[in-house]
């Protein structure tokens, strides 16, 4: 993401010229900031949204990597913030930080705010010294902050907060009736499979329009779903953009603890209306289970296409292909790819902007995500390997081919040296590469690249070109344990079968 600074001035606007000397008064709907005249405000990206997109705010957007900072005068009174939810049905949430003011300064947690699902302005008393401010969103979802007002000796006591009760849904009621032959057939075909466990659906060629069902779920251990092809059997839900999330929108999801799902021959598509609702969340394949396996599986969306949620669990991919733009193979676990496509659709509808492959989000135990011998291609021309999510994040790309026959890119912009430089919430443990090649077989990676990632205040540095021993230690065998053998096993006996 670009990182745009702009600043306010620490005196008001002429609109507020009634409010006290050290008030401070920025609001995203007057006027934007283009200035930094008094070291004021500055913030990591912005939204400018249309009337009937998200919620038609305009402001700060806070999502993973956004933020906010500003310095006040050195006087006690009451900071207040105008806040709200980008998606509709999600609740938004602040985190007030203080900050020395230093680049290299370290952040406190000083305040949060109540969780809210509209628009509306929550007031924190703030001392004298709590004059740098640093704020961040609390929830894991996007907030987008449009007013900062600081009213100099001003006093306020906080209340506690009341529990936000969870809505209903806002998606239309999907009658199941109205669904075509296919889709019906396969919910029934997976409600049977879930009710028994170990059960093979195979699919003939084919649409299985879900149309707006969301998190259609495997739900028992032990179930394949074998298409007729890859290109021929299509599963796929159009989610209504107001539930766009990580949680909220998958085509498919495999629930917690579930092991020894199989999927073959099929396309798993998310058809959310990515471009025109700016950049929705859209899982194709949720997996909060263990021990999945996918031969010639195809996955389509944008977003967040696929996300292995499971610290610990083990998943195979092989002759797979996987679409997206930021983030699309995202979360946790041990995952190995072998021999798959990486194809990178447009960030946005103009063609402008950067695409990221992955976010890791490994667990301190898991081996990350590993990608032996996959192809790239892309139409976005700009794309980064990945970037750190959360926890201990590792990703490695092993005799990787950049293949330019759907468009040219780059791998590197002010942003991104092959690699994000800036981590969502930490630090990587181990992002590398090896023996990346041409289409020709011609080795294309660097002798070196070291690379200094940050997030706030902390840098770290890593050598992301790996040594011959270095990738020994991530072969599927090292990733995926004893349970190889195993896999290698599922996959001949329902290629047989």
């Amino acid at each position: 993401m670009n990182r745009i600074f702009c600043w306010i001035a620490m005196t008001l606007f002429s609109a507020y010229a009634l409010a006290g000397v050290h008030d401070l008064v920025w609001d995203y709907t007057v006027s934007a900031p283009t200035e930094n005249p008094d070291r004021g405000l500055q913030y990591g990206s912005a939204v400018n949204d249309a009337e009937g997109v998200k919620n038609g705010l305009k402001g700060i957007k806070l999502n993973s990597s956004g933020w906010c900072s500003f310095t006040k005068a050195a006087v006690p009174g009451v900071l207040k913030l105008t806040f709200g939810p980008r998606s509709g049905m999600n609740p938004a949430s602040l985190q007030v930080h203080l900050w020395d003011g230093s680049p290299t300064g370290e952040v406190t947690l000083i305040a949060e705010t109540c969780e809210q699902r509209s628009l509306a302005t929550q007031a924190i008393p703030l001392t004298a010294e709590q004059n740098h401010i640093f704020i961040t969103r609390l929830l894991n979802m996007e907030t987008v902050l449009q007013k900062i007002e600081f009213v100099a000796g001003e006093t306020v006591e906080r209340q506690p907060c009341e529990e936000v009760a969870e809505e209903e849904t806002i998606m239309p009621e999907v009658r199941t009736d109205t669904l075509s032959a296919n889709a019906l057939f396969f919910l029934r075909a997976l409600e049977q499979a879930n009710a028994t466990g170990k059960q093979t659906i195979y699919l003939p060629n084919g649409v299985y329009d879900l149309g707006g069902l969301t998190l259609t779920t495997i739900a028992a251990s032990g179930i394949a779903i074998i298409g007729e092809s890859m290109e021929g059997v299509v599963i796929r839900n159009t989610p209504d953009y107001r539930v766009e999330s990580i949680d909220k929108s998958a085509t498919l999801r495999i629930a917690p603890n579930v092991e020894h799902t199989y999927l073959q021959n099929l396309t798993i598509q998310n058809a959310l209306d990515y471009y025109a609702n700016n950049n929705g969340r859209a899982v194709a394949l949720w997996d909060q289970g263990t021990k999945t396996i996918c031969k010639n599986v195809r996955l389509l969306s944008y977003q967040d296409t696929y996300y292995s949620d499971h610290v610990g669990a083990l998943k195979y991919f092989e002759d797979c292909e996987i679409h997206g733009t930021v983030d699309f193979i995202c979360g946790d676990g041990n995952v190995y790819f072998k021999n798959c496509l990486l194809y990178c659709e447009k960030r946005s509808a103009d063609g402008h902007g950067s695409d990221a492959l992955t976010a890791s989000g490994a667990d301190k135990d898991d081996k990350g995500y590993v990608f032996e011998s996959c192809r790239v291609q892309s139409e976005c021309p700009v794309v980064s390997l990945g970037r750190s999510w959360k926890n201990s994040p590792r990703c490695v790309f092993l005799r990787t081919v950049l293949d330019y026959s759907a468009g040219d890119f780059a791998l590197e912009n002010k942003d991104i040296k092959r690699w994000t430089m800036q981590g969502m919430s930490v630090l990587p443990k181990c992002f590398g590469e090896y023996m990346t090649m041409d289409t020709e077989g011609r080795v294309i990676s660097p002798e070196t690249n070291d690379v200094t990632f940050f997030f706030r205040a902390r840098t770290k540095t890593i050598q992301t070109i790996l040594t011959p021993a270095q990738a020994e230690a991530y072969t599927m065998e090292n990733v995926l344990g004893p349970w190889v053998e195993e896999a290698k096993q599922q996959i001949q006996i329902h290629l047989t079968n």
